[in-house]
């Protein structure tokens, strides 16, 4: 039986990749900096994952002391580990780069097998990734150039994200940036996981990867007005605006400035990745629609 350590255990995607490493028997060891929440569903209709689990070890990637000895006995480590809202005073470079390299370096003196990490897609039209995207791909080097087999996932983007816009629709307009013509293929995050799953038995690979369905913003948009069945209001932030912003973000916050970059290449690109999965956006939404109409 293969161990895993899996890192990011209550994000949205990390409890999905809990769910199915258990049902495909591994044994699972997770780290963690608050139990509790393994009890609790997560968010965006994501599971709870108490039951699980074989081990738990609480602690702090961002802590090296905290996690000294994590990786041992362990044959991959799984790493979703990133931040998009700040806490703690904590930057990108905090988390998304030094803190999996913290782990990295455990998992290299425990001479674990294979390391995964969730990366994120990047379109080679990005002329500026800004610090968050940066960050990780600081990350991806050190992993690659790691002594350790690697396998890099790179995702287009997960339906949580896309909450977003039934949110914006309860408040009665959904802003695009640009004019919502780019195309995507979100991937569901149960999709997802599987496909983590399955790609343990790669070795020093980067993997795109995303959903069944290619949409544009503006069809997204549209389903997210179907779906809650109110009439539909758009409205188109042109690109040439997004810029001064852009700046002046950067002068003052850098946190939200790497966000906003990653936003801004997402939205004025396409972000198309091989398909993958079965989970389709529209049904993704009716759930997140009930739930709310429920609670």
């Amino acid at each position: 039986m293969k161990r895993v350590l899996v890192t990011g255990a209550t994000g949205y995607l990390g409890r999905y990749v809990v769910k199915t490493l258990n049902n495909s028997g591994y044994y699972i060891k997770v780290l963690v900096r608050d139990p509790k929440k393994m009890n609790q569903p997560g968010h965006h209709l994501a599971p709870s994952i108490a039951n699980d689990v074989d081990q738990v070890v609480v602690g702090d990637v961002t802590k090296p002391d905290t996690i000294k000895g994590i990786c041992e006995d362990i044959d991959y480590v799984f790493s979703s580990v990133g931040i998009t809202r700040q806490k703690e005073g904590l930057s990108f470079d905090d988390v998304d780069y030094q803190g999996n390299v913290n782990l990295l370096k455990e998992a290299e003196r425990s001479q674990v097998d294979k390391f995964m990490y969730i990366h994120v897609f990047i379109n080679d039209e990005w002329k500026n990734h800004g610090n968050l995207i940066d960050a990780k791909i600081r990350f991806v080097n050190e992993l690659i150039e790691s002594n350790i087999n690697h396998i890099v996932i790179k995702p287009t983007g997960y339906f949580s994200d896309l909450t977003q816009f039934l949110t914006m629709r309860k408040r009665g307009k959904i802003y695009l940036l640009g004019d919502g013509q780019m195309k995507m293929n979100p991937i569901h995050g149960k999709d997802l996981a599987q496909f983590c799953v399955q790609s343990f038995a790669e070795s020093n690979r980067t993997l795109d990867i995303g959903g069944p369905e290619v949409l544009t913003y503006k069809q997204i948009a549209q389903l997210a007005f179907d779906i809650l069945n109110k009439r539909e209001h758009i409205v188109q932030i042109p690109v040439g605006l997004l810029k001064p912003v852009s700046v002046g973000l950067k002068l003052f916050s850098k946190h939200n400035y790497g966000l906003f970059r990653f936003l801004m290449n997402v939205m004025t690109h396409d972000v198309i990745a091989p398909t993958y999965g079965e989970n389709k956006l529209r049904e993704y939404y009716k759930d997140v629609a009930t739930r709310d109409s429920i609670e």
